[in-house]
């Protein structure tokens, strides 16, 4: 599959429950702008290294307008390390893409590549 966007993105919190951890981000991510997105994670094992997600980005558009997507996928987990591989679907526009977020939870940066479907 071809990367069609790469962007840096920052962890701006974590917010751990009893049985879910959620993550939200930001960055600028080409054409979609500047993105705020979240993951809801719940663990499929009980040291935390893996489960599924739901989630949702909302964008601010260079022209003032906005895109929402919702997200879900699976994510892994080694250390401080976090892979999210997420099947996104634009809402109100044909987009649908598969992203993979990696991230360092204690340095609360990283990165994303994003391919059109």
């Amino acid at each position: 599959m071809n990367v069609d966007l790469k962007a840096d993105v920052v962890v701006t919190s974590v917010q751990m429950e009893e049985a879910e951890t959620v993550v939200t981000y930001e960055g600028d991510v080409g054409k979609y702008g500047h993105v705020f997105f979240t993951h809801c994670l719940e663990s499929t094992l009980p040291d935390d290294s893996k489960g599924t997600f739901t989630g949702y980005a909302r964008t601010v558009l260079a022209d003032g307008g906005s895109v929402n997507a919702r997200l879900q996928g699976v994510w892994r987990r080694e250390g401080s390390e976090l892979t999210v591989m997420s099947l996104d679907d634009g809402l109100g526009i044909p987009d649908q893409n598969y992203v993979v977020v990696k991230v360092d939870l204690i340095e609360r940066s990283g990165a994303l590549e994003l391919s059109h479907l």
